[in-house]
Order: structure tokens, then C-alpha cells, then sequence
């Protein structure tokens, strides 16, 4: 009987104390779901948990969340415990397994031209034949690589988390060409993957300048700042470019943390509109919008012409958000809780909403108006879309 009462004190004492603002409430709380939306997608499959995150305290100083799946041709590449699985996106089914160089965590896996591309965490980078899984050549960068690699016919673009750059034949590995950025002092955030157009390589770096490079012999084209410094401390002086740069027609966008969403002219490097942005999550490219979601997770839409906001959504602020992929019009993404969101990419406005009942979804990606999804847990899903 005492400790109920002594409970019951204590609770209006809270109470009380909250009423009187002496207990605030946390200002980043999770935006609440409005759930009255249709649903949109049938599940598919399920795979169980495998390890999606290491820890690097020594490098970062935080978790690094291992993107360990890709689509492509229609199917579904993951590495679990030191082997990659190629999956059936229709039914999951495991339908080839090849044996990794490393034997518990790889990162970066990236595919293309039946090529397949992955790092370990000594800074040795891993090129196998697809087909076959053989291994074609090995590589010691003597550094991390934790985002995909460019794969191209002639070459494969590599971004290490120290800044430096490479262009290695396809063939044997060599070193074409690199080029090192100038790191800033403090960087606790991640890297981009290279971006591929026309010709030229740009790439995002964490001192917050964007480079674009001729992707045959390596020649520095231009290099800009994407944003200038707007503070006095060192987590203010953050300027990470983890988003990599997206083109339409003769410009280039790329934003950053703590900084800007800006337009470059892609021969000269001038520099169109800056507007105070930060990310660091990818941008999308729809029609002649720039897409982009804050470091607060409100989703932004940019006239990709003059920089004027045409439409923001606050509806999923602090809801740690996923990666956007754009389809068909449309913007999907995951949140925190397990749920799957599609807006238009038009205005904006909410389509749908799916519970895909899994942990904080962390990577998103789409083939064949199918969805997967990752969670923090390691947890794999597809879904149809209705």
C-alpha cells in the first residue's frame, strides 16, 4: 500500500514539474504518423538478420551502417557472413552464392558489367567476375572504402574515406590515375560515391568542394566550394559532402552538412544559385526539380532552374529518415519506426503509407516497381507495389 502511494506521489510530483516547465519535453522527438492513408504494397519476401553495421570508434568515432545490398538486372545482391547471395527479386530464393575474401563484413558492394566490387576494413578493395565469382585482381588502397565503386567499362572509380580518389583499369587493377583532396580537421561523417557524365567524374569531398575530372587521364576540369563556412567551432566548421552529385543538361548540383544545395555550370564551374541546405543524404533529380531531405528530415523540392523552393514537407521531421528513390513520379522512402512513405515527387503531397513492420529502415532502393528494404538489424524485405 505504501509503494503505491509513494508511486502515485512521485507521478504528480512529474506531473507537476512538466506542467511548470521544468521538465521539457525533447524538442526532437519524432514527428507522429498520420496513418490514415492507403496502403500500397504486398509483401514478397523476407530475409533473416544479417550484421549491417560496423564499428569504426577508432576512424569516426560512431557505427557505420554497411549498405550491404544492390539491385540490378532483376536481382538482389547481398553479403552475409563472408559470402555474396544472388537472390531471385520475385521469390528471394538464393539462386548463386560465391565466397568472399573476407570472412565477416565487406563493404561498398557495388555491381556492374557482370563485375562485383567490394572492400574490406584494411583498406584492400576486391574485384571478382560475376559469373563465375572468380577473383580478377586485388587491390591494398591502405585505406577504408565504405561506398560503392563507380564500375565502368574501361575503368572503376574509388573514393576512400581519407579523400583520395582512384581510376583503376577495369582490366587489371593499375592505377590510372588519383587525385587527394585536402581533408579538414574534423570529419565525422561519410563519403559519396563518384558521379559519372559525360565524360567527367565529380566528386564530392569531405571538405565540403566539389571536383570534376576528366574520367580518361585524371585532368582536374574545375574545383569548387560547395558552401562556405558559416560558424566559429569545429562541429560548426563541418562541411562533409556525403551526397553524391547529380547532372541535368549543362549543370551540376551537389549539396552538403552544415552547408548549401548548389548549381554549378558544368564546363566552367560557376556557380549558378547556393541556398542554405544540409544533408547528408543523396539529392534525386526529377524533371527540373532538385530533391533533397534536411538534417532534420524535412523533404525539399528546388526549382532545378532558379533554386526557389517549390514545395517542403514537414510531415517526417526527426523521423531519421531513409535514403529517396524516385519512380515513376513518385518518392519512396523508410523511417524509424518500420514504415515505407510514398509522396509525389510533383507537390509533395502524401500518397501512401505501409507498415513493413521491421526495425529503423536505413536503405531503400527499387526494381521493377518492387521495394526492398533494410532495417538496422540487418533485416531483408520486398514488396510489390499495388
Amino acid at each position: 500500500m505504501k509503494q503505491v502511494f509513494l508511486i502515485s506521489i512521485i507521478i504528480t510530483i512529474l506531473s507537476a514539474c512538466q506542467t511548470l516547465g521544468f521538465i521539457e519535453d525533447n524538442p526532437r522527438e519524432p514527428t507522429k504518423l498520420n496513418k490514415n492513408y492507403d496502403n500500397f504494397a504486398e509483401d514478397l519476401w523476407s530475409k533473416s538478420k544479417a550484421r549491417s553495421y560496423i564499428s569504426l570508434d577508432n576512424i569516426r568515432g560512431k557505427d557505420l551502417i554497411v549498405n550491404n545490398f544492390v539491385t540490378a538486372g532483376g536481382k538482389v545482391y547481398r553479403t552475409v557472413n563472408g559470402v555474396l547471395e544472388i537472390l531471385n527479386s520475385e521469390n528471394g530464393a538464393v539462386e548463386q552464392e560465391f565466397v568472399l575474401e573476407v570472412s565477416d563484413t565487406s563493404l561498398g558492394l557495388a555491381v556492374g558489367y557482370n563485375t562485383f566490387t567490394y572492400s574490406d576494413q584494411k583498406g584492400n578493395f576486391y574485384v571478382h567476375d560475376l559469373e563465375s565469382g572468380y577473383l580478377r585482381w586485388k587491390k591494398s588502397l591502405n585505406d577504408l572504402v565504405i561506398t560503392k565503386s563507380l564500375i565502368t567499362p574501361r575503368s572503376i572509380f574509388v573514393q576512400t574515406t581519407s579523400d583520395k580518389l582512384y581510376a583503376l583499369n577495369f582490366r587489371s587493377g593499375e592505377t590510372i590515375w588519383s587525385k587527394s583532396a585536402q581533408a579538414p580537421l574534423l570529419s565525422i561523417r561519410g563519403t559519396a560515391e563518384p558521379f559519372f557524365y559525360e565524360g567527367i567524374i565529380f566528386a564530392t569531398f569531405s571538405n565540403g568542394r566539389l571536383a570534376a575530372i576528366r574520367a580518361n587521364d585524371g585532368i582536374q576540369i574545375w574545383e569548387k566550394p560547395i558552401s562556405f563556412l558559416k560558424g566559429t567551432t569545429e562541429l560548426e566548421k563541418l562541411m562533409d559532402s556525403d551526397s553524391s552529385a547529380v547532372a541535368f543538361g549543362e549543370s551540376v548540383y551537389a549539396a552538403n552538412y552544415n552547408g548549401s544545395i548548389s548549381k554549378f555550370q558544368i564546363r566552367t564551374g560557376e556557380k549558378d544559385f547556393s541556398i542554405d541546405f544540409s544533408t547528408s543524404k543523396p539529392i534525386v533529380l526529377y524533371r527540373e526539380k532538385i530533391i533533397g531531405t534536411t538534417n532534420d528530415d524535412q523533404i525539399v523540392a528546388f526549382d532545378a532552374v532558379n533554386g526557389n523552393i517549390l514545395w517542403q514537407l514537414d510531415n517526417f521531421k526527426f523521423r531519421k529518415i531513409s535514403n529517396l528513390v524516385e519512380d515513376s513520379g513518385e518518392l519512396f522512402f523508410g523511417d524509424i519506426e518500420g514504415f515505407i512513405h510514398r509522396i509525389d515527387a510533383e507537390d509533395g503531397k502524401i500518397l501512401g503509407i505501409e507498415n513493413a513492420r521491421m526495425g529503423h529502415i536505413k536503405q531503400l532502393s527499387l526494381s521493377s516497381r518492387k521495394i526492398f528494404v533494410l532495417d538496422f538489424q540487418g533485416r531483408l524485405k520486398a514488396f510489390e507495389i499495388d
